[in-house]
C-alpha cells in the first residue's frame, strides 16, 4: 500500500485531495443552507401563528384570526416539534372553556406556548422524530 502511494505523482495526489476537500466543503455548505432555509420557513410560519393569537384576546372576537390560527396549527404538524403542538392544544383548551380556567392560567398557557416556539427557533435542529400519535391531532373550528 505504501509503495502504491509513493508511486502516485504528488500533483495527482494534490488534485485528488483538493477534489475530496472541495466535495466535503460543498456538502457541509449545502447542509448549512438547508438548515438556514428551514429556520426561515419556521420563523415565517411561527410569525403567522403568533399574529393570529390576537383573535383570542379578550378585546377581540375575530373569528377570521381564530380560524387562521387553527389552520396554522394544523400546518404545525409538518414542521413543529411535539412540544410546540402540545402547548398550542393546551392553550386552546384554556381559551375554549371560559368557565374552567382563570385569566392567569390562560396567560400561563400562552406563555408556555410562546416559550416552546422560542426554544424551537433557538435550537435550530431539524426535526427527525415524533412521539405524537394520530389521535393527538384535533380538528377544531373557530367559535
Amino acid at each position: 500500500m505504501e509503495q502504491a502511494i509513493n508511486n502516485v505523482p504528488i500533483p495527482i495526489l494534490g488534485v485528488i485531495l483538493t477534489l475530496i476537500g472541495g466535495f466535503i466543503t460543498w456538502c457541509l455548505n449545502e447542509r448549512r443552507k438547508r438548515r438556514y432555509e428551514e429556520y426561515k420557513r419556521k420563523e415565517e410560519k411561527y410569525s403567522k401563528l403568533i399574529r393570529c393569537l390576537r383573535g383570542f384576546y379578550i378585546n377581540s372576537t375575530s373569528k377570521e384570526l381564530k380560524e387562521e390560527f387553527l389552520n396554522q396549527l394544523n400546518l404545525c404538524w409538518m414542521y413543529c416539534p411535539d412540544e410546540v403542538i402540545r402547548k398550542a392544544y393546551k392553550f386552546l383548551l384554556t381559551v375554549h372553556t371560559d368557565d374552567k380556567y382563570s385569566d392567569d392560567e390562560k396567560e400561563k398557557t400562552v406563555g408556555e406556548f410562546m416559550l416552546a416556539i422560542r426554544k424551537d427557533l433557538i435550537n435550530r435542529k431539524l426535526m427527525r422524530k415524533t412521539e405524537l400519535k394520530p389521535e393527538d391531532f384535533k380538528h377544531l373550528k373557530a367559535a
